[in-house]
Parts: structure tokens; C-alpha cells; sequence
């Protein structure tokens, strides 16, 4: 079935629609061959200004006679990197805190969360992150780890320089004990090098030649007086020994202190010749003569004793003199020539 045909216009009626229709497109065409003449040419591989793409996202799009609203540019990514790295860095040096050897190792990663924890805050005050909180919770554990290496690292040093004075003064103390030892040493070596010669100094004195003198610690003064010649008596039938050489020995003994002086066992003279053989004393009348027990103060006593030296020798003799306690014991003895 065909449709029926409208019926013919006439040409002189203008059309309704097409007389405004025209007009505007041709007083546009002449504005878009001059904004497209001064507008310049843009470099295709440029970056794209952010401003000018958010001025195309915002601008409606014509299309087909009608204005139609685009769709909107995707938003840039958060870049969380640095808080999150901020907190992982706070938390090792906070842990690496607790351990006081390991303060060493907590300002380097403390620092690191400082630093990133700041960084990653301004990117979130600038809109380009959106963890503000672990960035600051990042800062916040970082500070404390500074701290506590600062703190640490204070407590180290103060106990470091107290363990060097320590040890210090133990070696000072060491040194003197040292050197009071040495000194004390030092000092009984003295004193026993002191005594050694006194003794030897007092052995000396000790050893006399006739007619010398010796005082004893007690206050006994022993003197010998020089011998002499005799011609013992035969009286009595005494026996004396042929071709011999007789001599008389006197001892004089002196108590110079002011209380009694025992002479218990003191009263022996010993005579030996040059050969060291013991001499026996003759007791005849006026050849022998001894000590008594004990001396007053100031008292002095002498013992006499005749002796033969065989063989009419005249080789020096000599006499010993014994006084003193057990322990104090000590010989004085005289060495000389027979009287000729």
C-alpha cells in the first residue's frame, strides 16, 4: 500500500526550520577558520598540561547537534610509599631499642623513619597520599628511637667512663700496692743486709789479737791482757809436758751496768795452738785462777790459767771466751804470738 504524498508547498513560502537553521552555520563557519588559524600547533609527544586535561574532562561535548557531558579523567594513584616505610623503619628502631647492646644499630633506621614519615605527611597534605596516620605514627616511632639511642648512647659513654676510671684506679691501687711491697721489700732487704753486717761487723769485733777489748750486748766487758811468759811450778808432782813453751793468759771481766750479771758458764777458757788442739791448763799454785758465778754492777773479776804450748813452739794460739744465753751465745776470741 503506498503512502499518500503530502501536498506540494509553494516555492515563495520560506520553510520554517531552514531559514534559522542556515544563518548560524554560516556565521559560524567564518569563527572556526579563525580560531583554528590562531590557534598554534602543539608537539603530539608533549605531556599533557594537567590543568588543560581537567579544562577537556570539565567541557561539554557536542555530538550530533547535542551538548553531551564527557566522562571523567581517573584520579592520580596515592603514593603511600613513604608512610608505610616510615612505620616499618619506626617499628626496627623501636625494637632495635630495646636491647641496650644493639643502640648502635637504632639511630640509623630512627633517622630513615624521620625523614620518610615528614615526606610521606606533606605528600598527604598536598593530596597525594592518603596515610597521614602511618606516615605520623612513622615520625613518632622514629623520634623514640632517636631518643632512646641518644639516651642509650649517653648511658654507654657514662658507664664506659666510669669503668675506665675504675680501672684506672685499680691499676693505681695495683701500683701501689706494688710499690709498697718493693718498698717493704726493699726495706727487710736492708734490714737484713743491715744485720748481716753487723753481724759481720760484730764477728769482727769478736776476733781480737791479744790485749783487746769486747763489750757483750748485756753490758759485759771482756778484756785479755797480753800473755807472759811463766816457768810453771813442779810442785806437787805435777807432770808438764817437755820442751814446751809456757805462758799465762789473764781475762778480765767488767760488769758496766748498773744490775747483776750472771757468768754461768762463762768461767771456762778454751786455749788451742796453731793446729787447733785443744791445751789443758795447769793447776798448780798461782797458775790457775777462775770467775765467779755472777758480777754486781760495776764489780770486775780475772781469770788466771797457765798453759804449755809443745815443742817450744811459737806459732800464734789463740783463746776463746764463751758468754750469754742459749740463744745469744757468743765467743770472743784472741789470736797473737807467744810471748818470746
Amino acid at each position: 500500500m503506498t503512502a499518500p504524498t503530502p501536498p506540494d508547498r509553494p516555492e515563495s513560502e520560506p520553510t520554517p526550520e531552514a531559514a534559522p537553521t542556515a544563518a548560524p552555520a554560516a556565521e559560524a563557519a567564518p569563527a572556526v577558520e579563525t580560531a583554528a588559524a590562531a590557534e598554534p600547533v602543539k608537539n603530539p609527544w608533549a605531556v599533557p598540561d594537567p590543568n588543560a586535561v581537567a579544562a577537556v574532562a570539565q567541557a561539554p561535548v557536542a555530538a550530533g547537534g547535542y551538548w553531551q557531558q564527557p566522562f571523567a579523567a581517573p584520579a592520580p594513584q596515592a603514593r603511600n610509599g613513604m608512610g608505610v616505610t616510615a612505620l616499618v623503619l619506626g617499628i626496627v628502631a623501636v625494637v632495635l631499642s630495646l636491647p641496650l647492646i644493639l643502640f648502635w644499630f637504632t639511630w640509623l633506621p630512627a633517622l630513615l623513619a624521620v625523614i620518610f614519615g615528614i615526606i610521606g605527611m606533606n605528600l598527604a597534605r598536598k593530596g597525594l597520599a592518603t596515610n597521614r596516620g602511618l606516615a605520623l605514627t612513622g615520625v613518632v616511632l622514629g623520634g623514640v628511637g632517636l631518643l632512646a639511642s641518644v639516651g642509650t648512647g649517653v648511658l654507654a659513654v657514662v658507664e664506659l667512663r666510669d669503668t675506665i676510671r675504675e680501672h684506672d684506679r685499680t691499676v693505681q691501687e695495683q701500683q701501689h700496692s706494688a710499690a709498697e711491697r718493693q718498698r717493704l721489700a726493699d726495706e727487710q732487704r736492708q734490714r737484713s743486709a743491715a744485720e748481716q753486717e753487723a753481724k759481720a761487723a760484730d764477728e769482727r769485733a769478736r776476733r781480737l789479737s791479744f790485749g783487746g777489748t769486747y763489750t757483750y750486748p748485756d753490758g759485759l766487758k771482756v778484756t785479755m791482757a797480753r800473755p807472759t811468759a811463766t816457768t810453771p811450778s813442779r810442785s806437787g808432782g805435777a807432770q808438764l809436758p817437755e820442751d814446751a813453751t809456757f805462758v799465762q793468759v789473764q781475762v778480765t771481766v767488767v760488769n758496766t751496768t748498773s744490775a747483776e750479771l750472771s757468768l754461768y758458764g762463762s768461767g771456762l777458757l778454751i786455749v788451742k795452738d796453731a793446729n787447733g788442739t785443744l791445751l789443758h791448763p795447769l793447776f798448780g799454785s798461782g797458775q790457775y785462777k777462775g770467775l765467779p758465778q755472777s758480777l754486781a754492777p760495776g764489780q770486775e773479776a780475772t781469770a788466771l790459767e797457765t798453759y804449755g804450748l809443745p815443742n817450744a813452739s811459737a806459732d800464734p794460739f789463740s783463746l776463746q771466751f764463751t758468754h750469754g744465753t742459749r740463744l745469744e751465745r757468743k765467743d770472743v776470741i784472741w789470736t797473737g804470738a807467744p810471748p818470746h
